[in-house]
């Protein structure tokens, strides 16, 4: 354990304003608290030696201004094991790093897996994302650095992988998002109308799914993007968004249902069909959604 060279309440102070005699009060009532926490930061992983004054810099970089009283609150929330870790990561610490692949790379490959259901882009993402959280990418730092310690790093973790993934399988297409979708619903041979319609106005009907799309929230359009083409479940958007399983599958079906609606509005119009037969072609158009997400959940 290295052993700190000066008092940690200056060092984690040094960028407060103040002087004089306040100044010291406050680093007296802080110095004590802040070996504290070194302690227990480092008590999970014994293996790993970050300096202590390096580490409250670390911390002290992501907290608000505030007096003492405060700033002590503040710190008694954090998890300081995991931003323990963290800072050790960003330093290219190699006990640390041994540590996030013995301890977190299991859990984030059946995070990626639950996006990468054919398993073939596995271990390419995971390079990836090894890449962005300690090295980082042309103009920006490693992404490790914006764990601020508020949740657990395992879940801040999960998040960041299933949004590598769905960025890395994204980039791989090119085909248009409408057309993505189109081309998802097949036409059986005993539904005429969609049969009728997709021969005779398909274009009408990519039109609508378009303006619908684009007239939906950029989250909303996000989420049917990585469900119904990404090939997210739903614990992987959960993991996302930070939310549980099912409010991710209320927020799709409330997705869905807009989308349909405006689609349906726009069909009628354009086409001059019944409310009946647009009504069919949507109720088939959704059944050929989830069958093709049925298929990507059944993925080897």
């Amino acid at each position: 354990m290295t052993a700190p060279s000066c008092r940690l309440a200056e060092v984690f102070l040094e960028q407060e304003s103040g002087q004089g005699a306040a100044r010291h009060e406050a680093e007296d009532a802080l110095e004590g608290f802040l070996e504290r926490s070194v302690a227990s930061a480092r008590a999970p992983w014994p293996e790993i030696d970050v300096p202590a004054e390096a580490f409250v810099r670390w911390l002290s970089a992501r907290l608000p201004a505030g007096d003492v009283e405060t700033l002590e609150r503040t710190l008694g929330t954090l998890r300081l094991g995991d931003l323990y870790l963290a800072c050790a990561c960003e330093r290219g610490d190699r006990a640390a790093l041994a540590a996030f692949e013995r301890s977190y790379v299991p859990d984030l490959t059946a995070a990626i897996q639950q996006v990468d259901r054919s398993g073939s882009h596995a271990d390419d993402i995971l390079q990836v994302l090894r890449q962005k959280l300690f090295v980082g990418e042309p103009g920006t730092g490693p992404k490790i650095r914006e764990y601020g310690g508020r949740g657990e790093l395992r879940r801040w973790l999960r998040a960041v992988a299933v949004r590598a993934s769905i960025d890395a399988l994204r980039a791989a297409r090119e085909i248009p998002v409408e057309d993505e979708l189109l081309d998802a619903i097949e036409v059986p041979a005993d539904h005429p109308e969609l049969s009728h319609l997709k021969r005779t106005s398909l274009a009408e009907l990519k039109l609508a799914l378009r303006d619908a799309l684009g007239a939906l929230a950029a989250r909303e359009r996000t989420l049917l993007q990585q469900y119904y083409l990404d090939g997210a479940n739903l614990e992987a958007l959960a993991a996302l968004y930070r939310v549980s399983p099912s409010a991710v599958s209320r927020s799709l079906a409330k997705t869905r249902a807009t989308l349909m609606g405006r689609v349906r509005n726009a069909l009628m119009a354009r086409l001059r069909l019944s409310g009946r037969e647009v009504d069919n072609i949507l109720l088939l158009v959704q059944s050929q959604l989830e069958l093709s997400r049925s298929m990507l959940d059944g993925r080897s």
